[in-house]
């Protein structure tokens, strides 16, 4: 299995309407990344690695980065209300979560790495860009083994 499809088998596991990778080149550009009909979304930075050789086989960690955002329809005046925490932030923070897990018990993960010692980050993102979307963005440096992510 390559980084790529253990990433969309974890995004189909988490039940979006699609991953997509974000395009980093300009601001513009980024910005249409978010652009999509059908939401939950799960957009992802294309990952680097960082690693070490050591005889012959490299250990990796794979930068994640993404968000998981859903888009409201209608305008909202009151961005930081309680009712949006409820109904878009707390569902996206959940699907979120589920992806990252589902990358962790991958088999790509590097099982010298207690699983619980990967550290995550999944923040609030109230009104991302001007789409009115609302959910989380996440990080995680995730290992995986590195003859295993050809």
């Amino acid at each position: 299995m390559t980084i790529l499809e253990a990433i969309q088998e974890a995004d189909a596991a988490a039940k979006t309407k699609g991953l997509s990778f974000a395009n980093l080149q300009e601001f513009n550009s980024f910005s249409d990344s978010f652009t999509f009909l059908e939401y939950p979304r799960n957009v992802v930075v294309p990952f680097t690695f960082n690693g070490q050789f050591a005889a012959n086989v490299s250990n990796d960690v794979v930068a994640i980065q993404g968000w998981m955002l859903t888009r409201i329809r209608e305008d909202t005046n009151d961005w930081r209300s309680v009712k949006l925490e409820v109904d878009y932030i707390a569902p996206m923070r959940a699907l979120a979560r589920k992806f990252l897990i589902h990358l962790i018990n991958s088999d790509l993960t590097n099982t010298q790495i207690q699983a619980q010692n990967v550290g995550y980050t999944i923040r609030p993102e109230y009104m991302f860009i001007s789409h009115h979307l609302f959910g989380v963005s996440y990080t995680m440096n995730w290992p995986v083994i590195g003859k295993l992510c050809v």
